[in-house]
């Protein structure tokens, strides 16, 4: 009989311990959720911000630090595509053809400040993270820029990659002022 009550007692221990284990594993999951959706619901591009954050996988464990970093690779990674992208374009016109040129070129500008960001994320030099970034989305604000001020074309080929890269760069520094 007193064995028969210790296994019971022992039996109910380890239920008890296996829902608040699970319990504790669906707590940190919705925390986890919830911290990219906080940091998401500080932006101004709340739809990229959760569709670019949650496709990446390191975001479901990352603390705001981490999905800050995050934030900044894959504005990095867009801007790449871009440049390459840039580079596989087929000019019309000589117009054309030089705001391309310039676009590449201002594209790899953005990416090196992108890049410089990264060691100034990590040693929290927030201000210096600001600044090369902001310069980044002038870099793609200038290839917007060329296709408006010739009159023969009548569409800017990047328009919808200079948008993206606006907004993923504009969602990282939200994130990042989170870390102030």
């Amino acid at each position: 009989m007193a064995s028969s009550r210790a296994l019971n007692i022992i039996a109910s221990f380890c239920l008890l311990s296996s829902f608040v284990l699970l319990g504790t594993s669906t707590r940190q999951l919705n925390q986890q959720q919830d911290l990219v959706s906080f940091a998401c619901n500080n932006t101004i591009y709340v739809e990229v911000c959760m569709s670019s954050l949650r496709s990446y996988p390191l975001s479901k464990t990352a603390d705001l630090r981490g999905l800050a970093s995050i934030a900044l690779n894959l504005s990095i990674a867009h801007g790449k595509e871009t440049k390459y992208h840039i580079h596989d374009l087929k000019s019309k016109s000589v117009s054309e053809s030089r705001c391309l040129n310039e676009c590449k070129e201002e594209y790899g500008d953005a990416v090196e400040n992108l890049e410089d960001s990264v060691h100034a994320l990590r040693i929290r030099f927030y201000d210096e993270v600001n600044t090369l970034v902001s310069a980044a989305m002038t870099d793609s604000d200038t290839c917007d820029d060329c296709f408006t001020e010739i009159d023969q074309v009548r569409e800017n080929p990047l328009t919808e990659r200079n948008e993206y890269f606006h907004k993923l760069c504009s969602n990282f520094l939200s994130i990042t002022k989170l870390l102030f």
